[in-house]
């Protein structure tokens, strides 16, 4: 359960997504950690350990979001995939990377590898792994999921997100508008979610540029509240050289 929007400028990349989960399940605000790869900024899972987004310091990002394909449970948490990528000093690199780990210790997710000028996505869905590339052209990208009435959330969300899109002229209020959005008469399938045991923790954006990265984070209050101009948390990561 999240949402994901990747919106690339001529000068800038900007990944948000909405990190959707148990309400009781903790989570950590973006830290730097290292490799002997490269250096990476993320959240954290408090649970697992693992996390749902990230990016290191040759431009990688790497984005985790769960599927819900009848396959049998993995016993391995999905928030490794997205620590594995994490090694990689690019797409290629991230995309082998995860293609060589063991899938069937994975319950089905969707992974999305990012970088300035290209996007990967990786699909387990249980009982095969397929990649598509995606035109590095596009302007804007959303994806989602959802464990309940996946069809209808999507559609939902989809139709909500060209709604935004077409509303205003700044791209960056579009984004905060969308991943903040509540509908309070059914905030089950809308961006900023709220369910019965579940809803949207967090939010995590990050913004990429030639020079380096920098990941900027909210609680959910606070992105409700602010649609995103104001992070809780932001964390600068210069570029590596080659």
């Amino acid at each position: 359960m999240c949402t994901l929007t990747v919106l690339r400028e001529s000068n800038r990349l900007l990944v948000t997504m909405n990190r959707d989960d148990i309400a009781a399940r903790e989570e950590a605000p973006p830290a730097q950690s290292s490799t002997a790869e490269a250096t990476f900024v993320a959240p954290r899972d408090l649970q697992a350990g693992g996390t749902w987004i990230g990016v290191n310091s040759h431009g990688v990002i790497a984005c985790l979001l769960n599927r819900y394909d009848a396959a049998p449970a993995g016993r391995a948490s999905r928030g490794n995939i997205v620590l594995e990528a994490m090694r990689s000093t690019s797409i290629d690199a991230a995309c082998k990377a995860l293609t060589a780990l063991d899938h069937l210790a994975y319950s089905p997710f969707t992974s999305l590898l990012i970088a300035r000028q290209s996007t990967a996505r990786l699909d387990w869905t249980g009982s095969r792994l397929e990649r598509t590339d995606l035109a590095a052209d596009n302007d804007v990208l959303m994806v989602t999921s959802s464990s309940w009435q996946f069809d209808a959330v999507k559609a939902k969300r989809e139709a909500l997100f060209r709604e935004i899109w077409a509303d205003s002229d700044d791209a960056i209020d579009k984004v905060g508008a969308f991943h903040s959005r509540r509908v309070n008469e059914n905030d089950a399938w809308a961006p900023m979610m709220q369910r019965p045991h579940s809803q949207t923790k967090s939010v995590t954006q990050v913004e990429l540029t030639s020079f380096g990265a920098e990941m900027h984070y909210w609680t959910r209050d606070t992105a409700i509240d602010c649609q995103l101009t104001s992070p809780e948390t932001s964390i600068r990561l210069n570029r590596e050289k080659r």
